[in-house]
């Protein structure tokens, strides 16, 4: 009987042992579990609170101290491509080219962006490649202009807002200044974050309101005179680092012949709006995204007075371009306003006056899908570089999506995933913007947009199957519910259906939008169970 307590006792002590080990042992997974927590939320507070200090710095024209701010956000957090990218521009623009391709390069090692790698291509002319030869560094054109920037054609939407923005639009479309300085010849250089460009502001003998010269800032009405690309990516689409003179000549619409003046030669094709200048060798060739080049606005700060003015452009959902002749109908909620009705360009460019009021745009064109849009006209405002996109009337068997999107983000992409009926998976992005079953094309990215608005368009050519629409913000802002989006599914003899965010939904930086089903369309518009971006997704 003693035998048997003594038993019962000892076991009683080995679990109340084995208890406290193991509570011992919870406790400190907790504490880990809490120190990694609390380290991650450091880790991020800190990487942002470096950005935030280099931005202000930047705003304050002090690179010295915005370079070691980003380089301190990239030590705390080597895996975040923002930093890169920001400290890769400062360098930019303290013109130390070498230094901003080796923080892109690391950061591409780091981080497998596809930014990074976007602007280091960008960098290196898209058409250059370094070659060494003993201890000098050459750079040897690599690109064959017999095949180069085939399918060149203007980027329509951008140079709407070129000829149309004032310094205020700049702002909001591009972001802060970051440089600002006045050159021998009067005008005052301004670059904006988002922008690879410099812009150029003078008062003239008319108008001295375009720059505020005590406080060396433009006006918030004034426009610049004058442009000048980082890059032409920037200004053409298509563009793959040349173009030979015969392509030029082609885009113009106009023969032309190299010029030469400062010891440059380049070509130069006009507008009514601008002229346009760009460096070529002796032949007349672009041989350099990055060569010198400038776009003189020939009506800037010209008949600005006029309050209802609207401009813009409507262009193709699919290729992007502008199109021609089509016709815009004002419809006015108020019956004292009257319709008015006025046709694009050969660019695709319109405008109008109109009294305020909230309109009801019909959009028609040959072959396209007529497009509705509702837009509001403000007493006492106008406005510049609107984009209106309209789809071509859909082949049999196919649907299209179409994203568009505000100012901000950036960069929203698209995301097709899914899977045919004979079991090929589908999976089409800016990544692989085409998925295949032998020689057929299943769904194919036709348009990829990177800097704000969109369109960005994705056409299923086999409805045989079951695929998810997603779109996912490039940046990580956390604010595509905050600044909207909205998606059109086009689909075979129905009318289109249009997809904002769900108001209700939880959608930071990734937007679960629907589902089709075999052609038959399930909306979902929800956020993820998680927000985490990764490799599969990303």
């Amino acid at each position: 009987m003693r035998e048997e307590k003594q038993y019962h006792a000892e076991k009683k002590n080995h679990t109340k042992i084995l208890l406290a080990v193991l509570a011992g042992l919870a406790i400190i997974l907790i504490a880990a579990a809490a120190f990694i927590f609390v380290s991650g939320k450091m880790k991020e507070k800190n990487y942002s609170e470096a950005v935030l200090s280099a931005e202000k710095y930047l705003a304050a024209n002090n690179y010295e101290d915005a370079v070691i701010q980003y380089k301190k956000a990239i030590s705390v957090n080597p895996k975040e491509e923002d930093a890169y990218l920001a400290l890769a521009d400062v360098y930019v623009e303290q013109e130390e080219i070498s230094k901003a391709k080796a923080i892109l390069r690391k950061g591409q090692r780091e981080t497998s962006s596809f930014k990074i790698k976007r602007k280091l291509e960008d960098l290196n002319g898209q058409s250059l490649v370094a070659v060494m030869n003993g201890d000098q560094e050459k750079e040897e054109l690599t690109v064959d202009l017999k095949t180069a920037s085939q399918n060149i054609a203007w980027n329509t939407s951008f140079l709407q807002k070129i000829i149309d923005y004032r310094f205020e639009d700049y702002k909001d479309q591009f972001g802060f200044v970051k440089s600002t300085k006045m050159d021998e010849d009067g005008y005052l250089e301004i670059e904006h974050n988002g922008l690879g460009a410099v812009c150029f502001y003078r008062n003239t003998e008319t108008n001295k309101e375009i720059v505020d010269v005590s406080r060396k800032t433009p006006t918030e009405k004034g426009m610049p005179e004058k442009i000048s690309l980082h890059s032409l990516g920037t200004l053409f689409r298509n563009f793959e680092g040349g173009a030979s003179l015969q392509r030029l000549q082609m885009l113009f619409g106009e023969k032309v012949t190299p010029k030469t003046e400062d010891g440059r030669y380049f070509v130069e094709t006009k507008t009514s709006d601008c002229i346009f200048r760009f460096e070529t060798d002796a032949n007349g060739n672009i041989v350099s995204a990055g060569g010198w080049n400038e776009i003189i606005l020939l009506n800037a700060n010209a008949q600005r007075d006029t309050t209802g003015h609207i401009s813009g452009v409507v262009i193709d959902a699919v290729s992007g371009d502008g199109v021609p002749q089509a016709v815009l109908t004002f419809q006015p909620a108020k019956k004292e306003n009257k319709e008015k009705a006025v046709k694009t360009d050969a660019q695709g460019v319109f405008s109008a006056d109109l009294e305020p009021d909230i309109y009801t745009i019909l959009i028609e064109a040959d072959n396209y899908i007529e497009e509705e849009y509702i837009f509001e006209i403000e007493e006492g405002r106008n406005y510049s570089g609107e984009q209106f996109s309209i789809s071509p009337k859909l082949k049999k068997g196919t649907a299209r999506i179409v994203l568009e999107w505000n100012a901000e983000p950036q960069d929203l992409d698209s995301y097709l995933m899914g899977s045919t009926d004979d079991g090929k998976e589908v999976s089409v992005n800016f990544r692989q913007k085409e998925a295949k079953s032998g020689g057929d094309v299943i769904a194919a990215l036709d348009l990829d947009d990177t800097d704000g608005y969109g369109p960005e368009t994705t056409t299923i050519y086999n409805l045989n199957g079951v695929y998810q629409f997603q779109v996912a913000d490039f940046r990580r802002t956390g604010t595509m519910k905050e600044n909207g989006a909205t998606v059109k599914v086009y689909l075979p003899g129905k009318e289109p259906v249009t997809i904002t965010i769900d108001p209700g939904a939880d959608v930071k930086d990734i937007w679960i939008v629907c589902e089709i089903d075999h052609g038959e369309l399930n909306v979902i518009n929800k956020a993820p169970q998680s927000d985490e971006f990764t490799n599969s997704n990303k």
